[in-house]
Order: C-alpha cells, then structure tokens, then sequence
C-alpha cells in the first residue's frame, strides 16, 4: 500500500512539473511572437525635407514606412520600388518611365495612406501597380503619356483627383467588396479636353460609388469608360447611403455610333460625358476644345507656354497657373479667349520670372458662366547642374567626378550607401573642366549612390560599383 501510494505520489509530481515547463514554453514562445509582431509592424519614420531621389533616401523595399515630404519638395522615383504598408504625407512624388509596387505585408490587407501627396508620372512604361487597399486624401493624381494606374483592392478617395491625360489608363480589378468610392467633390477625369488623347479608365469587378459633388468625366470620343458592372450614387458627402441609384452603361449610344469614330458596343461610355449622381451626361465639360499645350524653357531663362484651341463656345478666359511643389497655386497671369469660335486658335503666354529649380505650370479654362476645368500639367527643371560623369566605374581606390555646363554655381557632391546615409561630401563650382576626386578606400565594396545638387534644388544621381575584386 504504501508503494503504491508513493508511486503516485511521484507521477503528480512529475506531471506537476512536466505541466510547469509545458507552461513556461508556451509563455516564451507567446511572448517571442510578440516582439516579432512589434517589429514587423514597428513604422519607420523618413523625413524629406529637400529634394532627392528615392534611391539615395529610401529602401528599395520600404516596408512600414512613414514618408514625410516638406511642403515645396520632390522625391523623384529614380527605379521599380516596392513600398510595404505605407504612410506617405505631403509634398509631391514624380516618376518617368519607373514603376512603384504598392503592397501589403501580413495576412490581413493593410491600407497604403497618402495624405496631401500629390504624384506626377511621365513615360509611357511607367507602372503604378497597387496590390493592397489605397486611401488618398486631398491630393492630385496625375499620369501622362502612356503611364499605367492599376489597383486591385479598395480605393477610396477623398477631395482628391486622379487625372488620366495623353494615352495613359487606369485599371481597377478585384471584387464587389473592393469598391471604388469617390467622395468629398473627388474625380477622376479622363482626358484634357485634347483631341489626341485615348486615355481610359476599366473597372472588372469593383463596384463604383459616386458620392455627391463628385464625379468621372471623359474629355473626347477616344476617351472611353469601360465597366459592366455600372455605378452607384449617393446624394451625399460619403457619410452614409442615404439617396442611392445604380446606373448602367450597358447599350450606351452617348457619342458613338452613326457619325462618330466609334461603334457603339457595352460596357464602353465614350466622351465628352460626365458620370456623377445625376446620372450619366453627355457633352463638353468646358466649352472649348484644347488641341495643343506645351511648355518650353527659353536660353534666356524665361519659360514659354503655348497652346491653341479647335472650337470655343461661350469661353471667357485662361488663368495661367505656377506651382514650386505641386500642390500650392499662383496666378501669375490671364489670357483673354476669342469667345466663339470654330477655327483653331493659337496662344502665348511668357513667364519672365520663373521660380529657380522645378516649375509647374497649369491653364485654369473659364468659361462665360464660371465654370472651369484644368489642362494637364507641365513641369520644367531650370537645372544648374545639366549632366555628370564618374570613373572609373566600377571603382576601387578612387572615383572621379565630372560636373556638366553649368553657370558656376556651388554645388555638393555626395556618396550615399544604399541605407541612405551620407559617407563623404564635397562642395564645387560648378563648371566646364571641373572635377572631383573622392578617395573609396575606406569604402566596403557594395552598390552605391553619387548625388550632385545645386542650390536652386536641381539635381543628378547615378550609380556607383564600388569592387576590390
């Protein structure tokens, strides 16, 4: 009895302490995931206070980062970058022919935020490819040439615009429950008003919701709207869904057809029309057509903008518009239009004192009534510092650097590893022979960047192979 008894004695014991450890090894393991949870979440914070490439400032993966852009400033998207669960605030974003990943990480989708960042994309293999819910919030939006938007979850949109100029397109795929939802006098315009744009916008799946005060608009009959699925409306600011209608653009006859360009055929809306809660409405949003805008810096500094016009109808005037970061507006002058008038008409309009660094420029279109629309916008560079040349490259000991033309000014040379910190600097005048030496051996061999900057903003990066092979 008394072995017996002892026996069990020592099997509590045992399961007493097996349980113990069972325990303490479930609570290490809980509080290992944990901090791994933290740190994968943990935001990392970039402050963009002059203008720069991503290269020289950002990860080419940013994962949980928060980009903060000052008010005024540029990150130029200078490669295919990938952006993770990101937060980006102010100032403005520009790509030429690159193209920007946005994803989430985790299994739940994460939205990418920006607020108050507008974008400019030029190049016709740029690629804007969002895989991941998108919120953007009192920005502007613009794509030219035959740039690429494409989305496949939720887009939201908030006092904000996405412009479709020249040939580019946006494409919107993934379900019901991945809506499209323009709010708070957002749109989405397609075409400028010119003639040669065959910009377009296909939705696959999502549902549109147009809230009141918003709205899609098609500039001409090249311009074209595709979605089987039709549009929701909300006579309201997006608050609630109070006032809601469903409008199809299944067997549209709006500018197609007999005496247009193109046969009717569903789902497509061909322009000039307008798609907002009173439903879909044909006709110019302006009454004038623009054929013709271009902007051209001058040898004597001053900037030339120049454009013309195929029709005019009861058409006031062009506010001249110029911004140093795109999103705060000047007027720097008005042009007095024609009228009425169904032959082309050309016009002119000087900018003596052009801001030193990035110029944008935009034409406000008034008509008799007040209404008014935008052109797409142009952007120029009064660059200080117009090409540079390194070598050898790759490099080993040393590394030459060869400033381009320029007008004398100072200018600072740096190399930036690929964490974005500064390893050496130097400071030039700019000009026809100059050079400067930057000693590597105290460089590890790796990818690096060499950025040249002047004062007025102006800017060149290359890349750097640095190799002790």
């Amino acid at each position: 009895m008394l072995g017996i008894y002892t026996g069990r004695t020592r099997t509590n014991k045992y399961l007493k302490i097996e349980c113990s450890m069972k325990t303490k090894f479930t609570l290490l393991i809980s509080l290992i995931a944990l901090v791994f949870s933290s740190s994968v979440l943990a935001q990392t914070t970039y402050n963009i206070s002059s203008n720069s490439n991503w290269s020289a400032t950002l990860p080419a993966t940013c994962a949980n980062c928060t980009i903060t852009i000052s008010t005024g400033v540029t990150l130029t998207i200078d490669g295919s970058y990938t952006c993770q669960n990101c937060t980006f605030q102010g100032g403005t974003l520009s790509m030429t022919n690159q193209t920007l990943n946005i994803q989430y990480t985790g299994g739940t989708p994460v939205t990418t935020y920006f607020k108050g960042t507008n974008f400019l994309v030029y190049g016709n293999s740029s690629k804007v490819i969002v895989n991941a819910p998108l919120s953007i919030s009192d920005a502007t939006w613009t794509f030219n040439d035959g740039s690429y938007f494409n989305t496949s979850y939720e887009v939201d949109l908030s006092a904000s615009r996405v412009n479709l100029y020249d040939n580019s397109s946006m494409m919107s795929t993934g379900s019901s429950s991945t809506p499209i939802n323009l709010s708070k006098s957002s749109q989405i315009v397609i075409g400028s008003g010119s003639q040669t744009s065959n910009a377009s916008f296909t939705v696959s799946g999502p549902t549109v919701n147009v809230y009141k005060g918003s709205s899609i608009s098609l500039g001409n009959d090249n311009n074209f709207y595709y979605d089987w699925a039709g549009y929701n409306t909300y006579n309201n600011n997006g608050n609630g869904n109070g006032g809601a209608n469903s409008y199809s653009t299944m067997n549209s006859t709006i500018n197609c057809g007999s005496g247009y360009p193109h046969a009717c055929a569903s789902p497509l809306v061909y322009g000039p029309a307008t798609l907002s809660t009173s439903g879909t409405v044909p006709g110019n949003v302006l009454p004038v057509v623009l054929v013709g805008y271009t902007a051209v810096l001058n040898s004597d500094k001053t900037v030339t903008l120049d454009w013309n016009t195929q029709q005019e109808v009861n058409f006031s005037h062009f506010t001249i518009e110029r911004s140093q970061d795109g999103n705060v507006w000047n007027v720097i002058g008005t042009v007095q239009a024609k009228g009425n008038s169904s032959t082309a008409t050309d016009y002119l309009f000087t900018d003596n004192s052009p801001l030193s660094g990035v110029n944008y420029y935009r034409l406000k279109m008034v008509d008799l009534d007040g209404r008014y629309g935008y052109t797409e916008i142009k952007v120029l560079r009064s660059s200080l510092v117009s090409t540079i040349s390194f070598f050898p490259n790759p490099a080993r000991d040393y590394v030459n650097v060869a400033l381009g033309e320029s007008s004398g000014t100072e200018v600072t040379v740096r190399l930036i590893n690929q964490a974005g910190q500064v390893l050496l600097e130097k400071k030039a005048a700019a000009g026809n022979g100059t050079t400067i030496s930057f000693p590597l051996q105290q460089v590890a061999s790796g990818l690096y960047i060499l950025s040249v900057s002047a004062a007025d903003g102006s800017h060149e990066s290359s890349k750097l192979l640095v190799s002790r092979s």
